[in-house]
């Protein structure tokens, strides 16, 4: 259990530092295109392949003969399922706060408050897939 909450740790600052990245070219992203569900596509490969990189490195051991490129290949047609859902659930989101808020503030950033309420879901489900590829297979 002591293994598992450190490695919980790590892997929250790492997945931190992979999602302030995400956060940042989501936001610049924003500047050229006004679909949240497309720049939430785009914006999470450099995250989750910084997470994975360093993760692989300082997380997670892998004591299998699977090289660490098939389980990259694992994790990234994992994380294609995962961010098609996120995205779709992020325009859900956004569309359900535009719709129903009347605030212009909250309006206008509604994007950034989808990506902000999705994100601790996503990390949650990142840990416990990246460990058991790398740990279990």
């Amino acid at each position: 259990m002591k293994k598992l909450l450190i490695q919980a740790i790590k892997f929250v600052g790492l997945s931190g530092i992979g999602w302030v990245l995400d956060f940042c070219i989501f936001i610049l992203l924003g500047f050229v295109s006004v679909n949240h569900s497309i720049n939430n596509f785009i914006s999470s490969w450099g995250g989750v392949t910084f997470v994975f990189i360093f993760a692989t490195r300082k997380v997670f051991k892998s004591n299998s003969k699977i090289p660490l490129w098939a389980k990259y290949v694992i994790y990234i047609v994992y994380q294609f399922l995962l961010i098609s859902l996120a995205s779709k659930v992020l325009g859900f989101v956004d569309g359900f706060i535009v719709a129903n808020i009347t605030w212009p503030l909250i309006v206008k950033f509604s994007g950034i408050i989808a990506k902000i309420f999705i994100t601790p879901f996503t990390m949650v489900l990142n840990f416990f897939v990246m460990k058991g590829v790398i740990e279990k297979i």
